[in-house]
């Protein structure tokens, strides 16, 4: 375990600054987040469709990142249009491709999801970038970097009460408090330090920063389980390997999955 948490925070040191950099720019955050995306569906694809075709992983690889490209360059007012054409355009290419009856719906499945739970989800970085700015966008993906540090050190040295979790059975509820606790500590100091230095304009009220670093803890980690329950019908520990100490990338962002469109709700509705 101790040669894990090396790896993790090796792997942590040297792509965190190649990833904040890509927020200086509203271009580099749409390239940073096609990337993610290409790199994450491709994990899903050749984890969830490895029996079959590659052809299907492959051309479905790029579907799905087409999604982020076309929102952030062409179409910003029209997600859900675009959301339904990238969708069919899936859906034909699935029914010109596979003449297999028994295995034409683990298809269909496995282009929905990733097409909705890493392309469409993600891609609420785009519209909280441009409403909200780099400060809060970068708040946003830190936050999920924060609740996991502090849930693993919280869990792996006080964690004695498990949440019981059939998909995730490691998860602790000393864990989860204390990432939560650590998360709203982190976003007192992070808008502290952006207004100060930064000269940002991020003005959260103690109990809205308590609210996001909640839902940072909840959603985190329910995005975690329920990636977890996709890699346990598949029988594989990580979706890959290109992160030594945390597995493939969308390993390292199945929380942020879930909590980037619920902060941009949230701030829509109280910021």
């Amino acid at each position: 375990m101790k040669r894990e948490t090396i790896q993790r925070v090796i792997s942590a040191f040297i792509v965190a600054p190649f990833v904040v950099f890509c927020f200086v720019s509203y271009p580099s955050l749409v390239g940073l987040v096609a990337t993610i995306v290409l790199i994450s569906s491709g994990e899903f694809f050749f984890t969830t469709l490895k029996k079959h075709d590659p052809w299907l992983s492959i051309i479905y690889t790029a579907l799905v990142t087409t999604y982020p490209v076309l929102y952030g360059a062409a179409f910003p007012n029209n997600p859900m249009e675009l959301l339904a054409v990238v969708f069919i355009v899936g859906s034909v290419f699935a029914l010109s491709r596979v003449k297999n009856r028994e295995i034409i719906t683990e298809v269909y499945f496995a282009y929905s999801v990733a097409l909705l739970y890493i392309s469409f989800l993600l891609s609420f970085f785009i519209p909280l970038y441009a409403k909200y700015g780099a400060a809060m966008s970068l708040l946003t993906l830190t936050l999920s970097w924060s609740y996991d540090s502090f849930a693993y050190a919280f869990g792996m040295t006080m964690g004695k009460h498990k949440f019981g979790s059939y998909y995730s059975p490691n998860k602790s509820w000393e864990g989860f408090y204390g990432g939560i606790f650590g998360t709203f500590v982190y976003i007192l100091i992070y808008q502290f330090v952006t207004n100060t230095v930064l000269k940002s304009n991020i003005h959260m009220n103690p109990l809205l920063a308590l609210a996001l670093a909640v839902i940072t803890g909840v959603f985190d980690t329910f995005g975690d389980i329920f990636e977890s329950s996709i890699k346990r019908h598949y029988g594989v520990k990580h979706m890959g390997n290109l992160m030594p100490g945390h597995g493939g990338m969308l390993d390292r962002i199945d929380g942020l999955l879930f909590i980037t469109p619920v902060i941009y709700i949230v701030l829509n509705l109280f910021y």
